[in-house]
């Protein structure tokens, strides 16, 4: 406990000295304004970077992630600092070994992917962002993965903003440092698959002209759960899947051809039969 603090003081105090301003009356400045007279600051002791999360526009969530050769993925008592909010409806946290952290320490490695817990009591609006870092490499990319679309977003130049249906997930959105999904290749396989639904006779419909391999099939809900897979679906020029079993609502269809090209497309489904 006592390091845990220490490590909070340490964060505050280089967050405090990041922002002292140095200018031509400080006994440092050197007049060509390219050298100082006095030695260079410190770098930072721990590297760390901040994820905001504005939740419903009403309140932000700020979780810090410390790089340290010596944290693992697990829980580590030096570093890892739960949160003690659980009576918020709306949050998001670090989800470490089944329990929720504001705070969590990290050996850095760029094939990591940190998962993040997210509840909502009602519909709710999440805008992720990047807020801060310090002794982090700055052209190193940091990403939201989105498990239900199977999409990244790089939160260092655009924050990502989603809504999330109501209750708690484990497992749709987590950090990652790598981007496992080329854009190119997904639109450019796009048009040779076409993808409906049929709610009047309750069928999503896939058309395949070109008679493309297709290694398998997902169908997800708002939730990021997968509701129909199919695996080795062929080179068949036509493909049907009944979704007469589903709520009405909307789902993400994913298709993986044979060279992991990934194709994906929202669908609505309805119970009136429009």
């Amino acid at each position: 406990m006592k390091k845990t603090l220490l490590l909070l003081s340490v964060l505050l105090s280089f967050q405090s000295f990041s922002q002292i301003h140095i200018d031509a009356n400080t006994p440092i400045y050197n007049g060509n304004g390219d050298n100082y007279d006095g030695p260079p600051p410190p770098p930072p002791l721990i590297p760390y970077v901040k994820l905001n999360t504005i939740i419903n526009n009403e309140f932000t969530r700020q979780l810090t992630l410390v790089f340290a050769y010596e944290a693992t993925d697990g829980v580590d008592k030096d570093f890892d600092v739960k949160n003690m909010d659980g009576d918020y409806p709306q949050d998001i946290s670090f989800w470490i070994e089944d329990e929720d952290y504001v705070i969590q320490g990290l050996n850095f490695n760029l094939s990591k992917k940190i998962p993040l817990s997210v509840k909502a009591a009602v519909s709710t609006n999440f805008k992720f962002y990047i807020s801060e870092n310090d002794g982090f490499d700055d052209g190193q990319p940091i990403y939201i993965y989105d498990a239900l679309d199977m999409s990244y977003h790089d939160i260092r130049n655009t924050p990502y903003q989603v809504v999330v249906e109501p209750g708690k997930d484990t497992e749709r959105f987590k950090i990652s440092f790598t981007n496992n999904v080329t854009l190119g290749t997904n639109n450019a396989v796009r048009s040779i698959l076409f993808i409906s639904q049929d709610n009047k006779n309750q069928v999503l419909n896939v058309a395949n002209p070109n008679n493309e391999i297709m290694k398998s099939f997902w169908l997800y809900d708002i939730l990021g759960r997968s509701v129909i897979s199919k695996d080795n679906l062929g080179t068949e020029q036509n493909f049907s899947f009944s979704t007469s079993g589903l709520t009405a609502g909307v789902y993400i269809a994913i298709f993986i051809t044979a060279d992991d090209a990934k194709i994906t497309q929202k669908i609505i489904v309805s119970n009136s039969g429009n």
